[in-house]
């Protein structure tokens, strides 16, 4: 990347305020209490689901992305807890975002458990970090003023951090689920040039497993993600075969392409997607990666059932 398009990438993401989107993963299941915090303690155990996103790998500023979370249903309370954390990593350390968070959803049972209902709430701590001895900005015009960040009025700060707050709701009528959240419910200041607000997120989808014989299932996914200006679309289509092949493609509003394939068995899965836009930008960027790793603590009996991909 020339100094000059270095430059005009960083001046960009510096001033741009209110045009903040956070990283979202398209195999959204293998990530679920970070697709909505409702999730936590689903599958009726202890969970730890890694997903590790690789955006753009042929350019000089790619972006990486790193999540981890840990989530476990307690029987007494009836209701699921979770840890995460977060670490995004743009143009290789020059702007870092950290964000640890944890999160609550109590389980509320109806209709002799064929409906439920999962409420949550999770409160967050962000920082984001600009390294400004990794900015090129070439040579300077006018070698009587040297100091670049003189032609800026303000100099920007190398940290931010703040408190985040926000809420899900999930639906689950025997296959079927439905689910909404609002992140950021409290547009915290993450601004490292004066005050910028972080947008809220809202976000809706819904899923369909059918269970086609004791080793086959099908998922059926739709998510919608609304963040200021940007929108975002989401449809796809799993299947579980032989009780332990996953395959699965999808399409998104950016006029992308994912396909994912893993394995499962009753302790762990294992997952690695291809995410590519059919357009001309993606012979330059080489798309995106994603590899996603699960793996699940539950008592025997609940082992013995081929579950709902969201209870993975």
């Amino acid at each position: 990347m020339s100094k000059k398009v270095y430059f005009l990438y960083f001046a960009f993401l510096i001033f741009a305020k209110g045009f903040s989107q956070d990283p979202l993963f398209f195999n959204a299941q293998q990530s679920l209490v970070y697709l909505n915090p409702s999730f936590a303690g689903s599958n009726g155990g202890i969970r730890n689901q890694f997903t590790y996103r690789a955006q753009w790998p042929n350019l000089s500023g790619m972006l990486l992305t790193y999540q981890n979370s840990f989530d476990a249903y307690l029987p007494k309370i009836k209701g699921g807890i979770f840890v995460s954390a977060l670490h995004d990593d743009q143009a290789h350390g020059t702007l870092t975002t950290d964000v640890l968070s944890m999160g609550y959803a109590q389980h509320l049972s109806f209709l002799d458990g064929k409906l439920k209902i999962f409420p949550s709430v999770q409160a967050s701590y962000f920082k984001v970090s600009l390294d400004k001895t990794k900015l090129n900005f070439g040579e300077p015009v006018n070698l009587r003023f040297p100091d670049y960040w003189t032609i800026f009025s303000t100099v920007p700060v190398q940290n931010k951090s703040n408190i985040d707050f926000s809420s899900g709701l999930l639906i689950n009528y025997k296959n079927f689920y439905f689910g909404t959240s609002v992140f950021h419910i409290n547009q915290p200041d993450q601004g490292l040039l004066g005050t910028s607000k972080l947008p809220y997120r809202l976000s809706l989808h819904s899923s369909y497993n059918l269970h086609v014989s004791e080793k086959t299932v099908l998922n059926f996914f739709a998510r919608y993600e609304k963040q200021q200006y940007y929108e975002y679309l989401h449809l796809s289509a799993k299947a579980l075969l032989l009780k332990h092949l996953i395959i699965g493609t999808g399409y998104t509003s950016y006029n992308g392409i994912n396909l994912n394939a893993g394995y499962r068995n009753n302790f762990y899965v294992l997952t690695l997607g291809y995410d590519v836009s059919i357009t001309k930008l993606s012979g330059n960027t080489a798309a995106s990666w994603e590899l996603q790793a699960s793996f699940n603590l539950r008592n025997k009996e609940q082992r013995k059932v081929l579950t709902d991909f969201e209870r993975w």
